[in-house]
């Protein structure tokens, strides 16, 4: 469900439901690119409570309409990452997102209002 700003502090921001759109639609490309991933943090006693993640595997399109808010990679392949749990909470409640690298592109398209839906292609495709 779209929102203009997700995030305590406002972290990650959207200049228009077009650009949200687009961002789902690429998270949505299951190619290895991305993945969701929930991370027990409270458990390893390194933060309060769990924290929600997007691993980026791979630079960010130059022509994705979202600037995302990036924060390093922790090694291995992953670059970046973006860290918002209420964004990513968001996405699974409410678009059929789930956790890992595979999505179910035509689920998550069904979640789309229809005048989004070539927001959301345009996505796919990048």
């Amino acid at each position: 469900m779209y929102k203009q700003r997700f995030g305590k502090f406002g972290q990650l921001q959207f200049q228009n439901e077009e650009a949200y759109y687009e961002l789902l639609g690429y998270l949505a490309k299951s190619d290895n690119s991305t993945r969701l991933k929930w991370e027990d943090n409270d458990v390893k006693g390194t933060a309060w409570g769990k924290e929600l993640r997007i691993e980026f595997f791979v630079a960010q399109p130059v022509n994705l309409t979202v600037n995302l808010p990036h924060s390093a990679g922790n090694g291995h392949k992953i670059l970046t990452r973006v860290n918002c749990n209420e964004f990513v909470r968001n996405i699974v409640d409410n678009n059929n997102f789930v956790m890992g690298f595979n999505q179910n592109a035509v689920d998550i398209r069904n979640t789309i209002p229809a005048q989004y839906q070539a927001d959301f292609d345009r996505g796919l495709a990048l």
